[in-house]
């Protein structure tokens, strides 16, 4: 690593000499040479740390690191004039060496740059999980959910277990066919060590590669290109996630054996001269980052539901006197009954604001050179949307630290609208997620589906005295709430027995 520095030090030293001066919009004052990298240690999440600048330099924000502009946004409003009205100049990514080009993942569409193949990604996925096509998912839906609540009966300590099973037990099978039975299981595992590997080796060392390029071109035996060979490793296992599941499809079509889903709809496609549009890497791609993309924020978000129930048993019991109104004790809620269950609509919204799942989203990237309230933002900019921030929003949630569903009651349309979270939490203008309906539904369905029928509580020490969960989240591409006790039983020996009934149904 050491024979690094001097390479680095004279490209830094050159950036900093042949740097345009501009009206940038205000931030922390940067050092000579590296910007504001020491400002970046913080005690804490860099979406909190964001946040609090806004409180000296208002909600866009300039930050610079080894040479790259970056500009914060720490409003729904400046994101969405920016991502959503000048969306053709801000839905480009910038560019990601050490995860497209040396880790592997250049074939999902979340990390492609904007152009023709991310556009081709984006209808194909859009094509199976718009509004309308997502509702052929619902029967798998209903299945999936009713195994999470047979999980939850059988095993209530492991419920953060159960959901990740659920999330990956839908995915799995849209995208391949497959019925996932345990998250232990071998296609599960090579997703998880994948994305894992990822996480782990996104390094600040390691990302050097990002703000200097050419470092990728150092020979993998160099001293200092240990993250090089660390990269390498991680893509062997992106290569087994994409490669893997693609090959079992293929097997069980040969063998006349497969269940319809997107990779083999795909391929049959491209085998019957239907469409020769998508090759072999793009449904690889496409499908891997159905599990990828959904599976981990799915199971963020149902635990942080469990996490809010148990803090809140008033909210609990309100939603399900409404529940019970409206659905009965005889079945489980289903997507219909929806429009019928207002305040359970306003829990949903209000766990999609209090644990956004993705708190910084994915940087976006300024194509053009532009100007905004009259300040530059140049070509090449990194665009940060912090969405935790624009959760925690004074101005449009008022004690946005709270869980307080009762915000989102008897609203007028505007302000519904305007306040309305999933508006944050599935990304912006053209790299808004293209199966945030299919997502949601899920979301929907868990969430009343557990309550209708569990009882959440604080679990009692050996004192006898309530354990209060600290309401914690780790800090990481994707938020999840630290582990936390509870107690979940079923509601009544009814609401057992329905579930079973159920399940049985749904086989």
């Amino acid at each position: 690593m050491y024979l690094l520095v001097p390479v680095v030090a004279i490209l830094l030293v050159f950036r900093w000499l042949t740097r345009r001066r501009l009206n940038f919009p205000p931030g922390p004052r940067p050092d000579p040479i590296i910007g504001n990298l020491r400002q970046m240690t913080f005690d804490g999440t860099q979406e909190e740390m964001f946040a609090e600048w806004r409180k000296t330099y208002g909600d866009v924000i300039h930050a610079s690191v080894l040479g790259r502009e970056m500009v914060i946004l720490n409003s729904l409003k400046a994101a969405q004039d920016l991502m959503e009205k000048r969306s053709l100049n801000y839905s480009c990514r910038p560019r990601m060496v050490l995860m497209s080009e040396l880790m592997g993942w250049d074939s999902v569409i979340t990390n492609m740059p904007y152009g023709e193949r991310f556009r081709k990604h984006r209808r194909l996925i859009q094509d199976h999980f718009n509004q309308q096509a997502a509702l052929e998912f619902r029967p798998l839906q209903r299945r999936e959910s009713c195994l999470l609540l047979a999980g939850l009966l059988d095993a209530p300590d492991a419920f953060d277990r159960h959901v990740r099973r659920f999330g990956a037990g839908t995915i799995m099978k849209i995208a391949y066919g497959h019925t996932v039975n345990s998250v232990d299981e071998l296609y599960v595992g090579l997703a998880e060590d994948a994305a894992t590997d990822t996480v782990k080796d996104l390094t600040p060392g390691s990302m050097l590669v990002d703000f200097f390029p050419a470092l990728k071109n150092l020979p993998a035996w160099m001293p200092g290109a240990g993250f090089k060979r660390r990269a390498f490793k991680t893509k062997v296992k992106v290569r087994k996630m994409l490669d893997t599941p693609y090959q079992m499809v293929q097997n069980t079509m040969a063998a006349g054996t497969a269940i319809p889903s997107f990779t083999s709809d795909l391929i049959d496609a491209n085998e019957s001269g239907k469409s020769s549009t998508y090759d072999e890497e793009d449904i690889k791609g496409a499908a891997g980052v159905l599990y990828a993309a959904a599976t981990d924020t799915t199971s963020a978000l149902l635990v942080a539901l469990f996490l809010a129930m148990t803090l809140h048993p008033e909210i609990l019991q309100k939603v399900q006197a409404e529940l019970d109104e409206v659905v009965g004790s005889d079945r489980l809620p289903d997507f219909s009954d929806r429009p019928s269950l207002p305040y359970l609509e306003c829990v949903i919204k209000e766990i999609y604001r209090w644990s956004a799942p993705v708190p910084l989203g994915i940087p976006h990237r300024c194509m053009k050179d532009d100007e905004y309230r009259g300040y530059d933002i140049p070509a090449d900019t990194m665009v940060i949307p912090n969405i935790w921030a624009m959760t925690r929003d004074e101005d449009i949630y008022l004690d946005p630290h709270r869980f307080f569903p009762e915000r989102f009651m008897n609203q007028d349309p505007e302000t519904a609208e305007a306040t309305d979270p999933k508006h944050l939490v599935f990304g912006f203008g053209r790299r808004e997620c293209p199966g945030k309906f299919f997502g949601d539904s899920n979301i929907w369905l868990v969430t009343a589906s557990v309550i209708s029928t569990f009882s959440i509580k604080k679990t009692v020490g050996d004192d006898g005295k309530e354990v209060t969960p600290l309401a914690k989240f780790s800090s990481g591409f994707v938020r999840h709430p630290d582990h936390f006790p509870c107690e979940i039983k079923p509601r009544s020996h009814k609401a057992e027995e329905l579930i079973h009934q159920t399940l049985a149904s749904t086989a």
